[in-house]
């Protein structure tokens, strides 16, 4: 329990520092069916507040227990029994979801959490902010749950017999429900702004790509205390820093070496329709779509059209040059191509200063520099999106 204590300090603390939150009590009162398995008859409790991470525990009396601690925004927290070192290396080796633990969302007042079977059945209630995980939940389980079927009916006799057309037909059928899952998650991420789940959803919805004008007015919608937060004021700074690069900005320029040593810059290629390709030769799904790049440059390099791939690796540097080089003559790449080498202290690499936060990431930027069109990933869909608009551009020269 000491580290209740350690947090109200540091809640006494945070005005020090700007945070203005007010902590509010919590009270989790809950039912283990399985408590048995508990090894030293104990359950536990962690979650974070503005970074710091609270843990706690509480003994199970016939697998009764009760919680009480502060607040100050609804998080993620995890309700945890301890097994038998069996048992958790069992989990552990086939990195199933263990089912002597819970996650959900924490939040004031008074809320229930009671387990009729595992303790991963648990049912809280009391939590708006789990309420609403659990909304979406229902939404989404189909599409889980058709995802298992298709893994099982299709997938699994597919990779077993390295049937590659099987395999093919499978990947195809996964990315169309995959596609199905995102599409109900952005649709309730816009439609309940006020959601404290609301800032969770929208870091997975913009982990590779965040684009200001469509993100900010919707965080701006967020509640007081989750935009206070810790996290909310991380994310805010990300949405100031992208509109460096968001579209309809100019394209910062940045100069870098290619193989030979010469110096290229961005404003070099200025006055052409450029697509800057952030990949590496680590990268399997960036070296995916060189094939396609390599037919995309051959039909329009002398209509207007560049390419700079800026390689981005991995390793030792000094075996960085060696990789990097083996790989463009691999996937035959003509267009210009350098290596984005570290950078001062202190200063932001390229891709940094792009906000790169995938691979692969392509922009297209016109011939007067302004950034145009972000395409993330190696999926048919963005190589059809990006020729269908480098040939609409150039046929209007």
């Amino acid at each position: 329990m000491k580290s209740k204590y350690i947090y109200v300090f540091a809640l006494m603390l945070a005005p020090l520092f700007g945070v203005a939150q007010m902590s509010k009590p919590f009270t989790l009162t809950g039912q283990v069916f399985d408590y048995k398995r508990a090894v030293d008859q104990t359950i536990y409790l962690k979650f974070k507040q503005n970074g710091i991470e609270i843990k706690d525990s509480t003994k199970l009396i016939n697998g009764s227990y009760t919680f009480k601690g502060l607040i100050s925004y609804p998080a993620i927290a995890i309700i945890q029994l301890k097994v038998a070192d069996s048992v958790a290396t069992y989990y552990a080796r086939t990195r199933m979801l263990k089912d002597y633990a819970h996650e959900f969302y924490m939040d004031k007042g008074k809320l229930s959490a009671n387990a009729a079977q595992k303790l991963n059945s648990t049912i809280v209630k009391g939590s708006k902010a789990d309420d609403d995980r659990q909304e979406l939940k229902t939404k989404l389980d189909p599409y889980y749950a058709a995802n298992s079927k298709a893994y099982k009916e299709e997938g699994d006799p597919a990779y077993k017999n390295k049937d590659s057309i099987g395999i093919a037909n499978y990947t195809k059928k996964r990315s169309k429900i995959d596609g199905q899952i995102d599409s109900v998650k952005k649709a309730y991420l816009f439609s309940h702004p006020q959601s404290c789940i609301a800032l969770d959803m929208l870091r997975e919805y913009t982990q590779s790509i965040l684009e200001p004008a469509e993100i900010e007015p919707l965080f701006k919608q967020f509640q007081p205390e989750i935009k206070a937060s810790d996290e909310g004021q991380a994310y805010a700074k990300r949405i100031e820093s992208s509109k460096v690069t968001a579209l309809g900005a100019a394209a910062p320029d940045f100069i870098l070496k290619d193989r030979n040593g010469k110096e290229v810059s961005l404003a070099s290629v200025k006055g052409k329709l450029v697509l800057l390709d952030f990949w590496g030769s680590w990268c399997f799904p960036c070296r995916q779509t060189h094939p396609h790049l390599r037919k995309l440059y051959a039909e329009y390099k002398d209509r207007g059209f560049e390419i700079l791939g800026v390689a981005n690796e991995l390793g030792k540097p000094e075996e960085n040059y060696k990789k990097w080089t083996v790989a463009l003559d691999q996937d035959q790449m003509s267009w210009l191509n350098v290596l984005n080498n570290k950078t001062e202290i202190g200063k932001l690499s390229v891709s940094e200063k792009y906000n790169v936060k995938a691979y692969p990431t392509k922009i297209l930027i016109d011939k007067n520099g302004i950034i145009i069109k972000k395409f993330v990933g190696s999926s048919e869909a963005k190589a059809k999106d990006l020729d269908d608009m480098v040939a609409q551009i150039l046929s209007e020269k």
